[in-house]
């Protein structure tokens, strides 16, 4: 699969992720998403620092998809393996760091 590198602004920090070509679209949904609940958790201020502010967004979009999932009967493989890619993407983006 080709890869192109697509740069993403996340907590107003750009970030640069190889992305599979023709995923682009699905990419920017994604992070369009996450900076949304970063947003309404940093509205809220109850929860002071970029990692705890990243990490509860993190968790919060993990338990809607664990919960939207688990009311559709998703395969617990498949959704394992979509959560593994997640945590790898997430894992290249901190390493950028």
């Amino acid at each position: 699969m080709i890869s192109k590198n697509v740069t993403v602004t996340i907590m107003a920090r750009e970030f640069i992720i190889a992305c599979p070509e023709g995923q682009e679209k699905s990419l920017m949904d994604a992070v369009q998403y996450l900076n949304q609940k970063i947003d309404l958790i940093q509205s809220q201020g109850t929860i002071v620092g970029i990692d705890r502010i990243i990490i509860m967004a993190a968790l919060n979009i993990t338990n809607e998809l664990l919960n939207q999932n688990s009311s559709e009967g998703l395969d617990i493989s498949q959704l394992r393996h979509k959560i593994s890619s997640i945590e790898h993407q997430i894992d290249e983006v901190l390493a950028q760091n």
